[in-house]
C-alpha cells in the first residue's frame, strides 16, 4: 500500500496536471518579477498604497469612501502589507493571484478541451499581456481574473458536469463562496451570476437552473451589507459633469477590448494606430467573416454546449458593461475594468476555433502568438515606466532641489503618487482632500477643474519663492489642454520657468516667482 502511494506521488510530479501549470507559472514569474521590482507605481496604485498603509482597521473603515468600490481586495492587501510595505511586495499579491489563476485555468480548460489544446490555451492565458499587466498592478484586477476562473470552474463542476451527488454539492458550495467573495472584490463579477443562470436555461438544464436560482438567494443575502454602499458610491461616481454617452461609443470601447483579449498588440492604445494594430483589425474582421461562413456552411452545427455557454457569459457581461457605460461613462468600462470579460471571451473564441479549425492550425496560431506576445508585453512599458514615471521624477527633484521648494501637482489626486517614491526635503502639496474632486465640466472647457485649481493654488505657501509643478499629459493634449488653462494662466502671471523636463506622460517644471 505504501509503495503504491509513493508511486502515485512520483507519477503526480511528472504528469501534465502538475508539469503544465507549474512550467507556465515559472515563466510567468520570470517575466513579472523583474518588472514588479523596476516599475514605478502610477497614481491608482499609489491610491491603493495610501489606503492600505495604516493597517486593517483604518482600511476597513475608510476604503468604501476613498476607493468608492468593493472593499475585499483592499482589506486583504492591508493585512498583506503588514509583512512588508514596499511597492514590490504589494505587487507580489497580484502576481500570486495570477499564478493561482494559471493553475485553475488549466483545470478549467482541461474539462472542455483535449490535452494538447488545453496546454496551448493555458500558455495563451499565462503569457497574455493582459494577465502580465494585471500581475504588475497594485489593484484588484489580477484577483478579479482569478475569481472569474474559480467561479467558472466550480460552476462547470457544480451545475454542468454529471458527477456524483456529493462532489456536485461541494462544487456548488464552492461556487457560492467564490461568488460572494467575487462581488465583495469587484461588483462586475456579479455579471457572471446572471450569465450562469441564462446559460443553464439556454442549455435546457432545467433542474440545474432551478437549483442555481434558489441558491442565488444565499448570495443575495450575503451581499446585502454592500447595497447601501453601492448606492452611495454610485451617487458619488455620477456626481459632477457627465459627458453625453452614446451607445456607439460604448460598443467601440468593447470592440477594442475584444481585439486586445483575442489578438493583443498594444494593450494600452497609443494616440495613433500602429501598423501592426491596423493589420490586426483587418485580420480579425476577415476571421469573423470566415467564421460566419463556416458556421453557415455547417448549418451552425459548431455551436455546441461550450460555445453556447461561454457565448452567453460573454454577451451578458458585455451587455451589463454597456449599461454601466450609459450611467457612469467610458472610464468605468476601460480595459482595466474589463477583467471580468477576459476569461469567458477567451474560452468562447477557443471553443469556436476548436469546432471550426483543424487541429494542425492551432500550431500556426501558437507560432503567431509566440511572435506577437513579446512585442505586446514590450509595448506595455517601452520606457520601463508607468504613467507619471514617478520614480524618475522623484530622482530628478532630489538631485536638483533646495529647501523651501514645495512640489505642487496639477490634480489633487496626483499628490498621493510622489510620497511612495520621493525621499527629498520638500513638501508635496496638496496634502489633503485627495478623493473629493470630480470634473465640473467637459475636459475641453476651462471650467473642468475650476474649484480644484483654486484649491491647489490656495495650498501654495506664500513665502515659497520657487516651486516644482507637475502637470499631466492632458495639459499638453490639444483636445483637453483647456482644462489646465486656469492653472497655466496663474503660472504665466506669477512665475518664470527655471527648469523644464518631460517624463513619461508627465511634465515637471521648476518655477520662480516674478
Amino acid at each position: 500500500m505504501k509503495d503504491k502511494q509513493e508511486l502515485e506521488k512520483r507519477n503526480l510530479f511528472v504528469s501534465p496536471r502538475f508539469l503544465v501549470p507549474v512550467s507556465f507559472i515559472l515563466i510567468h514569474l520570470l517575466i513579472t518579477l523583474p518588472l514588479a521590482y523596476i516599475l514605478n507605481a502610477w497614481v491608482d496604485e499609489c491610491s491603493t498604497l495610501y489606503n492600505t498603509n495604516k493597517g486593517f482597521l483604518d482600511t476597513f473603515q475608510n476604503v468604501f469612501y476613498t476607493e468608492k468600490q468593493a472593499p475585499l481586495y483592499f482589506w486583504l492587501l492591508s493585512l498583506w502589507r503588514n509583512i512588508d510595505g514596499a511597492i514590490f511586495f504589494a505587487r507580489l499579491f497580484s502576481i500570486s493571484c495570477s499564478c493561482l489563476a494559471i493553475k485553475f485555468f488549466y483545470d478549467l480548460v482541461s474539462s472542455f478541451f483535449v490535452e494538447k489544446k488545453a496546454i496551448l490555451l493555458t500558455a495563451f492565458f499565462a503569457f497574455h499581456p493582459y494577465l502580465i499587466w494585471a500581475s504588475l498592478e497594485i489593484r484588484l484586477y489580477s484577483m478579479a481574473v482569478l475569481l472569474s476562473v474559480l467561479m467558472l470552474d466550480f460552476f462547470t463542476k457544480g451545475y454542468l458536469n454529471r458527477r456524483d451527488a456529493e462532489s456536485q454539492r461541494k462544487s456548488q458550495i464552492a461556487f457560492l463562496i467564490f461568488s460572494i467573495i467575487g462581488i465583495y472584490t469587484n461588483y462586475y463579477l456579479g455579471f457572471l451570476l446572471v450569465g450562469g443562470f441564462l446559460g443553464l436555461l439556454l442549455l435546457k438544464r432545467w433542474k440545474a437552473a432551478q437549483t442555481y436560482f434558489l441558491q442565488m438567494f444565499i448570495v443575495g443575502l450575503a451581499i446585502l451589507p454592500l447595497v447601501w454602499f453601492i448606492k452611495s458610491q454610485l451617487a458619488t461616481n455620477t456626481s459632477g459633469h457627465q459627458e453625453i454617452n452614446r451607445l456607439i461609443d460604448g460598443i467601440k470601447l468593447l470592440w477594442g477590448h475584444f481585439l486586445n483579449f483575442i489578438f493583443p498588440t498594444e494593450l494600452l492604445a497609443p494616440e495613433e494606430q500602429t501598423k501592426i494594430s491596423f493589420f490586426r483589425v483587418w485580420l480579425v474582421r476577415f476571421g469573423i467573416l470566415a467564421a460566419i461562413l463556416l458556421l453557415v456552411k455547417n448549418k451552425f452545427g459548431a455551436l455546441d454546449e461550450k460555445v453556447l455557454l461561454f457565448g452567453t457569459f460573454s454577451v451578458i457581461i458585455a451587455a451589463f458593461m454597456l449599461f454601466a457605460f450609459s450611467i457612469l461613462g467610458g472610464e468605468y468600462i476601460s480595459i482595466r475594468h474589463a477583467a471580468v470579460l477576459f476569461v469567458p471571451l477567451i474560452l468562447l473564441i477557443a471553443s469556436l476555433l476548436a469546432n471550426l479549425l483543424p487541429e494542425k492550425s492551432w500550431i500556426a496560431l501558437a507560432i503567431i502568438f509566440t511572435l506577437l506576445f513579446p512585442y505586446s508585453i514590450y509595448s506595455l512599458f517601452p520606457t520601463l515606466a508607468k504613467r507619471g514615471d514617478w520614480w524618475r521624477v522623484s530622482q530628478f527633484i532630489e538631485a536638483n532641489e533646495k529647501p523651501n521648494q514645495p512640489i505642487i501637482t496639477s490634480q489633487v489626486y496626483d499628490a498621493i503618487a510622489l510620497p511612495p517614491h520621493y525621499k527629498g526635503k520638500n513638501q508635496v502639496l496638496p496634502n489633503e482632500r485627495f478623493f473629493e474632486w470630480n470634473a465640473e465640466d467637459s475636459l475641453k472647457s476651462e471650467n473642468a477643474f475650476k474649484k480644484q485649481t483654486e484649491f491647489i493654488i490656495s495650498k501654495i505657501p506664500p513665502d515659497a519663492q520657487e516651486i516644482w509643478l507637475l502637470t499631466r499629459d492632458s495639459c499638453q493634449n490639444p483636445e483637453t489642454a483647456a482644462s489646465c488653462r486656469p492653472l497655466e494662466n496663474f503660472v504665466q502671471e506669477h512665475y518664470t520657468i527655471e527648469i523644464e523636463k518631460d517624463f513619461y506622460l508627465e511634465k515637471l517644471r521648476l518655477l520662480k516667482k516674478k
